[in-house]
Parts: structure tokens; sequence; C-alpha cells
């Protein structure tokens, strides 16, 4: 009694929404932290560029002979430093955009988790329907199976047709097993978005697939224009341009020529003793600089990355209008199961089952109306299903928060 007690707590504790799934994918899945942490490494990178060139300090010991000659020993110490201009903020700059391009691409992370996730949450429910309806189907066959077994006791029917019986029975109940595995894998599947595999197999969601899991969609023209308002990828190509510019302006500063000073001091002992002082600079001559591989390798990076961004934008209406036609077709398909529809195939598949108990109609009879209207319910389900599959396509395509209506 306790542990049923226990096993029924973690059922309960486990009953989702869907806002509630999302809220706990959000905040505890763990490809996504893994992700949000390049926000972390970007803003390093920004801080770790604001350093500068470090100086060098050497120091040298000197023996003129001094053991045989007499001709003093020396010591000396010397400190330099080579300064770069404009390379720092240059390097800065990339740093900053390549963050800004890190930022648009955790939005893109977000966008495709998002669909990802709530398709796996209709899965789930797709499942629990179809679950929900193999239960009832294996009932009525074994009830179906029970009556046969006293008719043909009572000599009512030849022992084919109580085989037959037997046999449709059992794949029912086959038919059942199956579906309650791919309802358990698909609330498997939940537990791993929601970063959690404690008891996943056991989540129920407090939902049903129905026509509430959909939209209104805008016309075609506002859904490619909000897509290039709102589509994070086209942003990071964008910013990508932005970084192929900055590098660029970096490749540029660090070919200018940089400046090393020196200074230092010696001391030697000879006879007479001394002191040097000494100061220096160093100049690099840049012949590099004549060699236009560097400069032409920068305007290439720069072009591509603005036919990369051109290419982005069309890739994105491509997906807006498949996304837009697939939904449009969905909508259609799911529409032609009507309530009237699927009344009438009740009460038709409710009249061969009378129709069979009474003896008026043969069991192939039956049994092909009953698959027909198995047929028929599992095809609603799944035009439901992928109706909500194709609207979470379309506003994934558009890039703006998903919801139903």
């Amino acid at each position: 009694m306790l542990m049923a007690t226990v096993a029924i707590t973690c059922i309960e504790a486990q009953q989702l929404t869907y806002g509630k799934y999302m809220e706990k994918v959000f905040a505890n899945n763990t490809a996504l932290t893994a992700k949000q942490l390049d926000t972390d490494i970007a803003q390093a990178k920004i801080e770790h560029s604001k350093v500068y060139n470090d100086p060098e300090f050497g120091i040298e010991y000197g023996n003129n002979e001094d053991w045989e000659l007499d001709l003093g020993q020396s010591i000396s110490a010397e400190l330099s430093r080579t300064f770069t201009f404009g390379v720092r903020k240059a390097g800065i700059a990339v740093a900053k955009r390549e963050k800004d391009e890190t930022a648009a691409m955790l939005n893109e992370y977000i966008r495709i988790l998002h669909a990802e996730a709530t398709i796996a949450y209709l899965e789930h429910l797709k499942a629990k329907a179809l679950l929900q309806y193999t239960i009832g189907n294996e009932k009525f066959m074994q009830q179906l199976a029970t009556g046969d077994s006293l008719r043909f006791i009572r000599g009512d029917i030849a022992k084919s047709v109580w085989t037959e019986t037997r046999m449709a029975a059992n794949l029912a109940h086959n038919e059942r097993l199956s579906a309650e595995t791919a309802s358990r894998c698909t609330a498997i599947t939940l537990g791993y978005y929601m970063g959690n595999m404690q008891n996943a197999h056991l989540i129920e969601t407090g939902e049903k697939l129905d026509g509430t899991f959909t939209g209104k969609a805008k016309p075609l023209d506002t859904c490619i224009e909000e897509a290039i308002v709102h589509r994070a990828d086209l942003k990071a190509a964008l910013m990508r341009v932005d970084v192929a510019e900055a590098i660029k302006r970096f490749n540029s500063a660090q070919r200018r020529t940089n400046m090393r000073i020196t200074v230092g001091a010696e001391y030697n002992d000879a006879t007479p003793s001394f002191t040097k002082v000494k100061a220096g600079v160093a100049m690099p001559i840049k012949f590099s600089n004549l060699n236009k591989g560097a400069r032409a390798m920068d305007r290439i990076m720069v072009e591509q990355a603005e036919k990369e961004a051109i290419d982005a934008r069309l890739q994105i209406e491509c997906e807006v209008m498949q996304a837009y036609d697939n939904y449009r077709t969905a909508e259609q398909q799911a529409a032609t199961y009507t309530n009237e529809l699927l009344a009438e195939a009740d009460e038709l598949i409710d009249g061969k089952r009378k129709a069979y108990k009474t003896g008026d109609i043969s069991f192939v009879e039956f049994i092909e109306a009953e698959r027909s209207r198995n047929i028929m319910q599992v095809a609603y389900i799944e035009a439901l299903f992928n109706k909500a599959v194709q609207w979470v396509e379309l506003q994934k395509s558009i890039g703006c928060r998903i919801a139903f209506e």
C-alpha cells in the first residue's frame, strides 16, 4: 500500500502543462546551460583583449678574461617594451563584435531548442492519445473474444470464428503494449529536455492533443517580414560581416610599424671602472607589407561574409514559404475529420458490432469495418499532431515565440 502511494505521488508530481514544461526546459536544460556559457567566454575574451604588451627584462654577466688579463668583469641590465599602434584597440573591437555574434547564436539556439522541445511535447500527447485508443480497442476485443468463447461453447459459432476472434484480441493486446512503450519513451524524452531523468517514464501531461494546439497564420508576406526582423540566425550572419570587418581592421593595425624602446645600464669593474647607460629605439622595416596576399584575404573574407548574409536571408524566406505551405496543407487535412464524420464512423462501427453479435454479419465483414475505423482514428490523431507540428515549424521559421491560441 505504501509503495502504491509513493508511485501515485511521483506520477502526480510530474504532471505537466505545456507552460510549466517550457519553464523547466529553459531553466534546467543542460545543453542550454552549457550554451549560455558561450556569452561568459566571449566576455572573458573582451577582458583578455585589453591587456598591454608585457615589458621584457634581461640581465647579462660578462668576464673580459679578468682572471688572466685583468680586464675586469661586467654586469648589465636591460628593460624593453614593444609598442604597437592601434592593435589593442582593434583587438578589443573584434572581441566585442564576436560577443554580439555569440549572443545572436545563443538566441538562435534557443529558437531551435524551443521548437524541438515543443515537438517532443506534442509527440508525447500523440503517443498518449494513441495509447488511450488502443486501450479501449483492446478492452473491446477482449470482451468480444470472451463472448465468442461462450458462443462457441453453445455451438452458435464455428471454432474457426472463435480462433479469429482470439487472434484479433491478441493483436489488439500487442498494439496496446507498443503504444505503452511509445508513451513511456516520449515521456523520457521530456525528462531529458527538462534536465531531469528521475522517474521520467512516469511523466504525465495534463493536456490532450486536440485543436487547441494550433494558431491563426498571418498572411505570407507578413510572416516573411517578421522573420527578417526576428530571426536570430540572420542577425548572426549580419554580425559576422561586422566581425570580418573588425578582423580586417585588426590585421591592418598589425601591419603598421611598431616600435621597440630599450633602456639599460652596464657596470664594468675594469681599471678604471665605469658605468655605461644606454637607450635605444628599434623599428622593423616592413618589407612583408609588399605582399598583398593578406590584404586580399581580408577583403575576400568580408565579401564572403556579406554573401553569406544575403544567402541567410534567402534561406529564411525559403523556410517561411515552405513552412507556411505545409501548415496550410496540414490545416486542410485536419479539417476533413469533422465531428460529424467521426460521430458517424462511431455509429457505423457500433452497428457493425451489434450486427456481428447477433450473427447478422460475418466476422470478416466486422473485422474489416473495425480495421477501417482504426485506420481513420489513427489518421485523425496523426492529422491533429501534424497540424500542431507544422504550426510550430511555421513559428520557428518566423523566429517569434511559439504560442498556441
